[in-house]
């Protein structure tokens, strides 16, 4: 049992207190560590590039921008704000993720001790504070940083309206939705939850409830509308925050969708990994089918038909790819779309200690949430949090970066899982304690079912082309290896570890060796851009390559 509680205990502050140093620390330790090893420091993926370059812009005055935004502009007016304050460089985007991620915590103490206890609010926030994907995103330029907090905050700011309702308390609810949908425009899911939430009270009027309603989107309207009339100004079309859904939504929905954000197969799986070619790609099918130049709205609503028509023709294909999107959401697999965890982790000795991971919080959160059933009404925005970062997984992909706004929440109700456990065996109640492992044990199994199957192949090539960026050849071409050993067949990866032989100037033989494989499997192929580079390689080597049989063959 738990009571609204506001004043903090001098206990309270000090657990709290601990925390942030702890998460602080952590954080800052794996920036350091990753700024001495991790290319991606360096060279970093192309999202984050977009993100520092808007960024800039920003803090030199160009707040207005041109077009309609095509992706969730908060992170990017942040950290244009930043750049103007504290100058222009990634690092001190990176050293304001570790304070956020910080604070993160002592809101997740802050949220536990109104809905839980003081215990399972300082287990939770402890707990959060050494979550290995925290950390991980704390050293990336990724709106998920801003979003954590902010969520966290909207919870916050309802659970306050709705406990001493007041005009300025809805509006101020409102306002941190809005801020959440300016981070990722999926979150205005919230809003029917939020709206509902006072009709579960059973001691306030329809009247009433529809007054609180009414400024909590005016709140929300209040943030979001001048993005949305900036967004008419500039391109003349109406875009409530940013015109990309559509493009989303297809990438989530196709019948070649694995469940997370992917290319259909006619496209390279290098382009997949390129938001910038990505985007380009999809625009010109656009315009090619409908004949004529399309604006940003018009492209992602083409997007969004193809969708529509998908799942009407493929109902049974798309239901069974929802099905494992469920999955795929509570699975322990950490999903990504430019950088591995997996393969990152050797850049930061931080990550290889033990540290909380999905596959640990998930299973105690699933029984956290069954056993607490009974106080949904208490507990509903906890609940609500969950439903709507499901819903977002199931409506367009499941992807790691998106899931960790709700992992506070999740870690919540794991640490209260944790608590209950152990109160049983404090309470010697073997039956029920047994009980609980039970579930735990089925729950661990589920979560760690192989659903997917992450693309190492890719991350190693990733990481091989940042080291040949920085002139580290050795390393580019450990890596290169790395991934052709799981992908012996990618000719492209072939040609760089090829170009990276010939760069550290002391393998020309192994370049030779290299050069051959590329035009042999160029040609088997037929990627003939591939075979005439190997060809031209391999005659400034000294080589002359045995002319193509016919047929190419």
């Amino acid at each position: 049992m738990s009571s609204v509680r506001t004043a903090w205990s001098r206990g309270e502050k000090v657990g709290a207190g601990v925390i942030f140093a702890l998460a602080l620390t952590l954080r800052l330790l794996h920036l350091r560590e990753i700024s001495l090893h991790d290319p991606f420091f360096e060279f970093p993926t192309t999202d984050a590039r977009l993100y520092h370059q808007w960024a800039i812009e920003i803090a030199a005055g160009g707040w207005l921008g041109e077009g309609a935004f095509v992706r969730a502009p908060l992170y990017a007016y942040f950290l244009g704000l930043l750049y103007v304050v504290f100058g222009s460089g990634a690092v001190v985007a990176m050293i304001a993720n570790n304070l956020i991620g910080a604070l993160s915590c002592v809101l997740i103490v802050a949220v536990g001790r109104r809905l839980f206890d003081r215990r399972v609010a300082l287990i939770a926030g402890a707990l959060y504070a050494a979550d290995s994907m925290s950390i991980f995103y704390s050293g990336m330029l990724v709106t998920a940083n801003l979003l954590v907090p902010l969520v966290l905050l909207l919870v916050l700011a309802a659970l306050r309206a709705h406990e001493s309702p007041r005009a300025a308390r809805w509006f101020g609810a409102g306002v941190a939705l809005g801020l959440c949908a300016l981070g990722r425009q999926a979150l205005l899911l919230f809003t029917p939850f939020l709206l509902v939430w006072p009709a579960l009270s059973r001691h306030s009027s329809a009247s009433r409830r529809a007054v609180w309603g009414a400024l909590l989107l005016a709140g929300a309207a209040a943030v979001i509308l001048p993005v949305s009339l900036r967004n008419y100004a500039v391109a003349d079309e109406f875009t409530l925050v940013n015109a990309g859904g559509g493009i989303s939504l297809y990438a989530g929905n196709h019948p070649h969708a694995k469940g997370s954000y992917g290319m259909p197969r006619r496209y390279s799986r290098v382009i997949a990994d390129a938001p910038v070619e990505r985007r380009q790609l999809f625009a010109e099918v656009a315009e090619q089918v409908s004949g004529r130049k399309l604006r940003p709205s018009e492209i992602s609503a083409f997007w969004a038909r193809e969708t529509f028509e998908y799942i009407s023709t493929r109902p049974g294909q798309w239901l069974r790819h929802e099905i494992r999107k469920f999955g795929l959401f509570w699975n322990a697999a950490e999903l990504w779309d430019e950088r591995s965890p997996t393969a990152e982790r050797a850049f930061s000795w931080v990550r290889r200690i033990p540290l909380i991971g999905f596959g640990v919080a998930a299973p105690l959160a699933l029984l956290g949430m069954s056993l607490a059933a009974r106080e949904w009404r208490r507990l509903y925005l906890l609940y609500a949090v969950v439903a709507v970062h499901l819903a977002e997984s199931l409506i367009f992909s499941v992807l790691s970066r998106d899931r960790i706004s709700a992992v506070p929440v999740l870690i919540l109700f794991a640490s209260a899982a944790a608590c209950w456990l152990w109160d049983r065996v404090r309470s010697r109640r073997v039956r029920a304690f047994a009980t609980g492992l039970v579930g735990i044990g089925i729950a661990v199994w589920l979560v760690h079912l192989p659903l997917s199957r992450e693309n190492l192949a890719m991350a190693y090539y990733r990481l091989g082309d940042r080291f040949a960026r920085l002139e580290q050849w050795d390393a580019a071409i450990e890596y290169f290896g790395r991934s052709l050993n799981r992908d012996p067949g990618a000719v492209s990866t072939w040609s760089n570890l090829a170009l990276a032989f010939e760069a550290r100037g002391d393998s020309q033989q192994d370049a030779v060796h290299t050069w051959l494989r590329v035009l042999d499997l160029s040609r088997r192929q037929e990627f003939h851009l591939h075979s005439e580079r190997a060809e031209q390689h391999l005659r400034d080597l000294g080589v002359v390559p045995l002319v193509a049989p016919p047929g190419g063959h």
